[in-house]
């Protein structure tokens, strides 16, 4: 199995390998082990492969084939099915934290402030305009059990992840 820089960067700096590893199985007798899965699907994603399919295409005969070798889209999404969110995101949790002690999350643009998407494009909604680039919609909400219209101002963010809004926190 032949290892990228990036893999080694991620067990020098962070024991990822170790981490993984320590992650629990949620399968009863699995073909191929949740470290299989797991690194065909991070590696996809650090890729930016975007279906199973396509990392079904590269452990076959692309990219991963050496580093995972053959593992078909549907043993993926069967091991993603039967594993517990809750150690995989404590596992993100951790990496992340070190990744922002680490200075590797800084940026000029966001003023030192963190901005990320996970699974959306929309942030930092609130009912208080924070710059020009707001965006405004009017939404009900419940206030003392009361129904309630209210403008509600927000931000999507671009392709590249930034937003225009100068804010200095985060909803």
């Amino acid at each position: 199995m032949s290892r990228h820089r990036f893999e080694v960067y991620l067990d020098k700096v962070f024991d990822f390998s170790e981490r993984v590893n320590a992650l629990p199985e949620g399968r009863q007798s699995p073909r191929h082990s949740w470290r299989q899965v797991f690194a065909a699907v991070f590696l996809g994603a650090a890729m930016q492969i975007r279906s199973l399919l396509q990392i079904e295409a590269e452990c076959r005969s692309g990219a991963l084939a050496k580093r995972i070798g053959p593992i078909r889209d549907d043993t993926i999404g069967y091991a993603l099915q039967r594993q517990s969110p809750e150690p995989v995101f404590a596992l993100h949790c951790e990496i992340a934290r070190g990744l922002k002690r680490n200075g590797v999350l800084r940026s000029d643009w966001s003023r030192g402030l963190i901005v990320a998407a996970v699974d959306g494009i929309e942030i930092c909604s609130s009912f208080v305009r924070c710059c020009d680039a707001c965006m405004q919609r009017e939404v009900q909400h419940k206030v003392d059990g009361a129904l309630r219209t209210d403008i509600q101002y927000y931000h999507r963010i671009g392709k590249m992840g930034r937003t225009k809004c100068t804010a200095r926190w985060l909803c």
